[in-house]
């Protein structure tokens, strides 16, 4: 480790870096010393923003990301103090929205903390936040009966809640450059520092030298964004970072933080370990499949969540809050494979045969409404908690466009009565009704096998392409202010606003829960039916359908009117018992697992 005398401070208001010398690139730069790393990374920097590069930082506030803004940082007061005129520092943050709550909480401060730095230090940073939108929001979908918990290698949970937002985010920041410009996003030339690094693991490794990454050269990756990226701390192993970031804690580097609440973030993860500790004992809490540093409270990619329970073993009990979070993360996973807690009826009808598939789908109506009941209960728990204690929430779970969001889902797939999810809401979190997490302790170890049935049934009676059966209005079309689309077959549909997105009017819906929620459940319509909620919502414009949507929407509540017609609502759990009202033949296998009434009675 370099000597405290090796750094130098630049100005009372920037940050400490290492002095301005040559070093030559070492043959094996994952030796060099570590003051020697800093000063290349440094250099490297400073060298490629010199080139013309909007500098962007993705930044999850883990120690290897924290580390290369540092970095990063010092670069550009180093080129601020030569006189070079730095553009905007970009740092990319990424918020699932059902982060470890702890973890959350740490992230936000950070990014107050660097926001104050900017202001101190008069290096001009701009903060983004990446969040998943509706359509991509991971907790909605699952209770919506969009789709099911994310388990083993199955990554989409990831996509939904990372990949798609920052995505979408740096489109977002190239906009804002090239506006700021007076050029095309296409032209701007952005630089991603990124904090990977060779040392983390032999599959990190194989992939950044698949990809061509550098501690010291930007490599251009042919991607949508027509990206280039740099790894600062590529060639830093873990100690290096550990002692760079002892470093800081010692004053003999000053940046954005201190990292202190960084390394209490760590101990308090593996169980009252420091972090150095931790590793060199190889006890350091394992990291879920998404390489996230602690992934989100209700990730069920691994069979536990280590790093929450660690949490929970604290002596003085900080953290029993969180509790609630890590059972009801214990129950989806426990219930994962249960073949009553899937919808078993397939979305699409095979149109040559008029059949639909009978396989495990997403979550059923109970399964879905037992979360949704879980997740207000542990809510209304907090919030009260919150209000005794004089005190912010430590968390939200759902809010008022994420309930309406919801209740159209269940509107869509046939899952409950309209406005069905705004009532639990009321009653919980309004009217203090609570339910129980079950405990999972007697759950058997249900596995793909018990969920292995796959049949085919006949689907679909004289009305299922009736002109009202799919995304017709009829309230609107009797009252004859129906405002018509017609799809490019020929179909009808009732038109309705379109996005980029599917998306609930942050400002419609508190509109919507301040006038005329009340009028809403207690209105006697035409149509009863569980879609008559997503006829209603569009209607008032509430919510906006993706473009091009109007078709999927319209084949989607054909589904749902032949469900609610059927009577098949109650039954969606139940393949054997869908095979008989729709009058399949008995197929052969009837492996449909070992849940009986009473734990069915548990949803």
């Amino acid at each position: 480790m370099g000597k405290a005398e090796n750094f130098n401070i630049a100005s009372e208001q920037a940050v400490l870096f290492v002095p301005v010398k040559q070093i030559d690139e070492p043959s094996d730069p994952s030796k060099a010393p570590l003051i020697d790393k800093i000063r290349i990374a440094i250099d490297a920097i400073k060298r490629e923003l010199k080139q013309g590069f909007h500098p962007l930082v993705s930044a999850s506030f883990g120690k290897d990301s924290s580390v290369t803004l540092s970095l990063t940082l010092q670069a550009v007061a180093e080129l601020q103090a030569e006189g070079f005129s730095v553009p905007t520092l970009h740092v990319l943050h990424s918020d699932t929205k059902l982060e470890n709550v702890v973890v959350h909480a740490y992230n936000q401060s950070q990014i107050k903390a660097l926001r104050s730095f900017s202001d101190s230090s008069g290096i001009d940073i701009k903060v983004w936040v990446a969040s998943p939108s509706l359509s991509n929001d991971y907790l909605v979908s699952i209770i919506g009966g969009r789709t099911i918990a994310s388990v083993g290698a199955n990554s989409k949970c990831s996509f939904m809640m990372k990949v798609a937002p920052l995505s979408r985010l740096i489109n977002d920041v190239l906009k804002w450059i090239a506006e700021k410009e007076g050029t095309k996003p296409k032209k701007v030339r952005a630089l991603s520092l990124i904090g990977t690094r060779f040392d983390e693991s032999t599959a990190r490794d194989k992939k950044m030298t698949d990809r061509g990454e550098s501690a010291t050269h930007a490599v251009y990756l042919n991607t949508a964004n027509q990206e280039y990226v740099l790894s600062p701390v590529a060639n830093f192993t873990t100690l290096d970072v550990f002692e760079y970031i002892g470093l800081v804690r010692s004053a003999k580097i000053s940046t954005y933080s201190n990292f202190d609440q960084l390394v209490e973030i760590y101990r308090d993860l593996n169980n009252g370990d420091c972090m150095v500790t931790a590793y060199l004992a190889n006890k350091e809490a394992s990291r879920p499949p998404c390489s996230a540093r602690t992934g989100c409270w209700i990730c069920t990619r691994v069979s536990r969540d280590e790093s929450a329970e660690n949490m929970l073993k604290a002596e003085d009990g900080s953290f029993a809050w969180t509790k609630p979070l890590n059972d009801l993360r214990n129950f989806i996973r426990a219930h994962h494979f249960n073949p009553q807690t899937r919808n078993w009826l397939g979305r699409s009808v095979n149109v040559e045969r008029g059949t639909v598939t009978i396989a495990p789908n997403s979550y059923s109506p109970y399964m879905c409404m037992a979360i949704l009941k879980m997740v207000l209960t542990i809510q209304a728990r907090e919030f009260n908690s919150a209000w005794s204690e004089g005190r912010e929430p430590r968390f939200v779970l759902l809010t008022i466009q994420q309930i309406i969001a919801i209740d159209v889902l269940w509107g869509r797939y046939g899952y409950h009565r309209p406005f069905e999810a705004i009532r639990q809401w009321i009653e919980i979190m309004e009217k203090g009704k609570r339910y129980r997490i079950p405990s999972v302790e007697d759950v058997p170890a249900f596995t793909e096998r018990d969920v292995s049935f796959r049949a085919e049934a006949p689907f679909g009676d004289e009305h299922f392409n009736g002109t009202f059966s799919g995304l017709r209005n009829i309230e609107h079309a009797a009252a004859d202010c129906e405002s018509i689309k017609v799809l490019s077959d020929g179909t009808y549909v009732t038109d309705a606003n379109v996005g980029d997105i599917f998306e609930v009017d942050e400002e419609g819906a508190e509109l919507f829960w301040s006038f005329e929620r009340d009028n809403a459940l207690e209105r006697i319509t035409l149509n009863d039916a569980p879609a008559a909620v997503v006829h209603y919502f569009l209607g008032l414009g509430t919510v906006t359908l993706f473009k091009g949507g109007h078709g999927e929407v319209d084949r989607m509540l054909r589904m749902s009117n032949q469900i609610h017609r059927s009577g098949l609502r109650d039954y969606l759990h139940d393949p054997k018992k869908l095979m008989q009202i729709l009058g399949a033949t008995e197929a052969k296998s009837t492996a449909t697992g070992r849940a009986d009434e009473e734990q069915l009675a548990l949803f």
